[in-house]
């Protein structure tokens, strides 16, 4: 993995920490609508997530990982700043509540791969 790649994804994680902790005592959409400094926290958050994934993560790196749905990522982004009005709350929050956990998963499991690739094989 380059270093670009190995900056990025640490970064994408913090976002991604940063909602769910946002959201964490979230029971349904109508607690999501009502609390909008929350949700406008959650959208910008989201949209960090998704530049940083598209922008800043290579595309050989995204082939090789494309289990993790980079353009439906980034598709997000783009629904959101250019219809920024008219954000759905309920894509928003299927996004937040579905899809979050296990792209976490799949970074998180990313980044230990890659700690374990210099770990010594044994110690003398």
């Amino acid at each position: 993995m380059n270093e670009r790649n190995k900056k990025t994804l640490p970064k994408i994680l913090v976002h991604i920490n940063r909602i769910q902790d946002y959201i964490k005592d979230v029971k349904s959409i109508d607690d999501f609508d009502r609390d909008y400094l929350m949700k406008d926290a959650v959208v910008f958050n989201l949209l960090k997530t998704s530049e940083l994934s598209n922008k800043k993560l290579t595309e050989d790196f995204k082939r090789m990982h494309g289990s993790i749905l980079w353009m439906q990522i980034y598709g997000l982004r783009n629904r959101i700043v250019h219809d920024y009005d008219n954000i759905h709350s309920k894509m928003v929050y299927q996004t937040i509540t579905n899809d979050l956990d296990e792209l976490k998963k799949e970074i998180d499991g990313l980044l230990e791969k890659k700690n374990n690739m210099f770990k010594p094989l044994f110690v003398i």
